[in-house]
């Protein structure tokens, strides 16, 4: 099979299912729910439509994808900030330790930037910014990939079944990023694949959590958008508990 006939599907495989995902959010009313994944889910295809366009002038294409990788980075952080909020938040003394934890994690993974970017000798070039916006994004998928694991170990202690939206968007995003980390391993470090072949299996992995977020958005029975109530579970007792040793 033709490899940039493959390269080609993959471009377009992704832009035609998240466009299909937007529609979905905006009919059911989704967008007030997961803001943040709804603006990924719309910048994304209009980005890859554009580098389309602009594929074959080499320059504004790197520039183009390196501006609004920036982009997507931040709004990546944004949707970890908001998968969390919704799956934690019936746990009142969680999402005190949690979400101060996530902001604690955001700013390290922010100061190792600017660190990166002082020490850095600029001139005048794209190479210091380059290397910033790589880091955080290593940052960023690191944290994706590490919520996915603490999801499926936490999955029955909170109560959590895969029916929820918020699930889904978290299973399709830490395998993206733990795939992406794998592949920049074996590239960069192993030496064990090329750049073509880096360049082709992440895009793969990104059609496969495209795929997973089409699997929860698209089919017609709706998915669940949040826990309405405690489950009896250890950590529901536990959270009782303390928010009551917290109101003292």
């Amino acid at each position: 099979m033709n490899t940039s006939n493959v390269t080609m599907a993959l471009w377009i495989t992704p832009i035609v299912i998240q466009s299909t995902i937007v529609l979905v959010m905006l009919h059911r009313k989704l967008v007030k729910v997961f803001p943040v994944f709804f603006f990924y889910s719309v910048l994304i295809p209009a980005r890859e439509i554009l580098l389309l366009l602009v594929r074959n002038h080499r320059a504004l294409y790197f520039r183009t994808y390196w501006f609004t990788e920036a982009i997507v980075v931040v709004l990546s952080l944004g949707v970890i900030y908001e998968v969390v909020w919704h799956l934690i938040r019936p746990y009142s003394f969680l999402r005190r330790i949690a979400l101060r934890f996530f902001w604690i994690v955001a700013a390290v993974a922010l100061a190792l930037g600017l660190i990166l970017f002082l020490s850095s000798s600029w001139s005048g070039q794209w190479d210091s910014h380059f290397e910033i916006i790589i880091l955080v994004e290593r940052s960023v998928r690191f944290l994706q990939a590490c919520w996915l694991i603490v999801l499926v170990l936490l999955m029955s202690r909170l109560g959590l079944t895969w029916q929820y939206y918020a699930v889904g968007i978290a299973t399709g995003f830490g395998v993206f990023s733990a795939s992406a980390l794998v592949l920049l391993e074996l590239r960069a470090h192993l030496q064990l694949i090329t750049n073509e072949t880096l360049a082709l299996l992440n895009s793969t992995a990104y059609n496969v959590a495209v795929a997973i977020w089409a699997l929860y958005f698209v089919p017609s029975r709706p998915r669940r958008v949040m826990i309405e109530s405690l489950p009896n579970t250890e950590i529901a007792r536990w959270n009782e508990v303390l928010s009551e040793y917290l109101k003292k």
